[in-house]
């Protein structure tokens, strides 16, 4: 049986350890996934996993997101939506990493945020995660 590969829209994993990832489901077709996955957090004194879905139209929100990050500036994506939200601080940016914190939280009771040390970089890696899943939700996204 042939594996299917899995679909990443972020993985933010701190340089000593520490990691952020939301991962998308399988669909029933092939090299497309389905808008169900699972947000993951993982450091030293927690792990976790809290099913989610990403929609076609959250990728434009996510890559503002990394633009204002870039920049320098803190910014949440899908604030207030009715899935968890992801919170981006940048605490300092200094030579070759940056020191952020990330901060994840549901609507219901759960708060967490986790400080992460990054390689720079790590931008460039988030979005070419979402210019992959972008390319094979092109059919499914609004024209600008």
């Amino acid at each position: 049986m042939e594996e299917r590969e899995q679909f990443t829209l972020l993985r933010i994993s701190g340089k000593h350890g520490g990691s952020v990832v939301v991962q998308l489901d399988d669909s029933y077709a092939p090299g497309i996934p389905d808008v169900r996955g699972q947000l993951l957090v993982h450091n030293d004194f927690v792990s976790g996993v809290h099913d989610t879905y990403v929609e076609p139209r959250d990728l434009a929100g996510w890559a503002h997101v990394l633009d204002e990050v870039a920049a320098g500036r803190n910014a949440v994506w899908r604030e207030a939506a009715r899935v968890a939200e992801i919170g981006i601080r940048l605490d300092w940016r200094e030579n070759d990493h940056d020191r952020i914190t990330v901060t994840i939280a549901d609507q219901q009771t759960t708060r967490l945020a986790i400080s992460l040390e990054m390689d720079r970089g790590w931008i460039e890696e988030q979005r070419a995660l979402l210019e992959r899943l972008r390319a094979v939700w092109a059919h499914l996204l609004p024209a600008d």
